[in-house]
């Protein structure tokens, strides 16, 4: 066989492998070792192998991976998320679908400090769908809404898929978080106005509601609001001083992480958070760090494989000779990306996709900032598109009480909106690079 057949080869196996269930860093690493072996000889393969696991858990950039993962876990776990509900709750009291716009608020600012879309939703449906349950919200909107407000926390920074791909395709993680900003603002309000629309179609049960209100009337009070938005200040100020002391160059990104991991600690200290908690928190980041370095050494094993075959050329060159152009190309990407997303973990398809695209994307000359917010908002909607987005089962598992059918149509009205915000940001690539300076 040609390296190119043995190229091909490798990626029909890595999707059958991955059909069938297995972990993607080990599926990565086999098919990985498996190709390269049978292009250049097991000898330089198990030294490739040796020299991918060294250089990648060395790799002093990729410090900041377990830094932000233990900040996002410890402040899960502090009993943040509830505070912001009810914080958010007050400024969005008196509206139409208040309390979904309260949980859609709450998410992006707990985004703020989380990363991770799946923590987000299932954090954030914990805390929000009890409240709107009792207060007779449609759980199509309630759910819906929780899934959607998920996604949130892989755009808006510090995000852990933006930190990825920065880091993967060598951009400046800094300019990638920046180029997030705004269109993670733009997803927050598009989803506001959905939620304001969809909430006069499913509307909440009028007894139930005019009950749960009576009762929160009777509990709240000038000191209990005043509570509520002190509590609302950590997060804000957690992400400001992370945030602006990377751009006011006070400190490198790892350090930043650094940073955010220490006063995550200190607050959760200060909010005495059981000490099982806090190893849980501790133990989680080591769990995943485990699975994300793995795939990180998968992909770079499956890079040599990429690379000696000449596969990334050879579909720059198919491409090229298809007759398709620049922008057909991306929307194929795009497609494709959409259809991975709904059964495939947002980090491990992008460490899988973005080294066989990316030469693709920058040889019809489109910003690789750029792209990368594009990819992430449109794995973003993957993950909550039916049947089998990822966001649609963390609802799901957290909210034991609903059928997936009922989260899966209440989530199509913010499929629709994302959508749209996908085709706004292509249409407008200033609104990703304003801030960036690459304008």
């Amino acid at each position: 066989m040609t390296p190119l057949m043995i190229g091909y080869a490798c990626i029909g196996a890595m999707f059958v492998i991955l059909i069938l269930g297995a972990p993607i860093g080990l599926a990565m690493i086999t098919v990985g070792f498996v190709g390269f072996s049978a292009i250049i000889g097991m000898t330089p393969a198990l030294a490739v192998l040796k020299t991918a696991t060294f250089e990648t858990i060395t790799n002093y950039s990729f410090t900041l991976i377990p830094l932000f993962l233990l900040m996002g876990n410890l402040i899960s776990r502090s009993g943040v998320a509830a505070d912001l509900f009810r914080g958010a709750l007050l400024l969005t009291r008196g509206w139409s679908g208040g309390l979904a716009a309260a949980g859609m608020t709450a998410s992006a600012v707990f985004s703020t400090v989380s990363g991770s879309s799946l923590a987000t939703a299932s954090t954030m449906t914990r805390v929000a769908y009890p409240e709107m349950k009792a207060h007779g919200y449609d759980p199509r909107l309630a759910t819906g809404s929780l899934a959607a407000g998920g996604t949130l926390g892989i755009l808006i920074p510090p995000s852990i898929a933006l930190m990825l791909y920065a880091l993967i395709t060598e951009q400046s993680v800094g300019t990638m978080f920046l180029a997030g900003i705004l269109p993670g603002i733009l997803a927050f309000v598009l989803y506001i106005v959905t939620i304001l629309i969809m909430s006069r179609i499913w509307s909440p049960d009028p007894e139930i509601a005019a009950q749960a209100i009576a009762s929160e009337a009777e509990a709240a009070g000038p000191a209990r609001r005043f509570e509520t938005l002190r509590l609302f200040a950590p997060a804000i100020i957690l992400f400001g001083l992370v945030m602006g002391g990377l751009y006011g160059n006070f400190f490198t990104p790892t350090e930043a992480g650094g940073v955010g991991a220490a006063l995550s600690l200190i607050f959760a200290l200060w909010r005495r958070v059981p000490r099982a908690e806090l190893v849980a928190a501790f133990v989680e980041t080591i769990i995943t760090c485990g699975s994300i370095f793995l795939i990180l050494i998968g992909a770079e094993v499956f890079g040599f494989v990429l690379s000696t075959s000449q596969l990334s050329n050879e579909l720059v060159r198919f491409l090229d000779g298809s007759g398709f152009g620049p922008w057909q190309v991306l929307i194929v990407i795009l497609v494709f990306y959409v259809i991975l997303g709904c059964f495939m973990e947002s980090l491990a398809m992008i460490l899988l996709t973005v080294p066989i695209f990316f030469p693709v994307v920058l040889a019809n000359g489109f910003d690789p900032i750029w792209f990368g917010v594009i990819a992430v908002v449109t794995v973003e909607l993957g993950m909550i598109t039916p049947p089998v987005g990822m966001n649609l089962f963390m609802v799901k598992s957290a909210s034991r009480d609903t059928k997936l059918t009922t989260i899966m149509t209440g989530v199509i009205p913010f499929v629709v909106t994302d959508v749209i915000r996908l085709g706004i940001l292509l249409a407008f690539p200033a609104i990703s690079l304003l801030l960036t300076g690459r304008l």
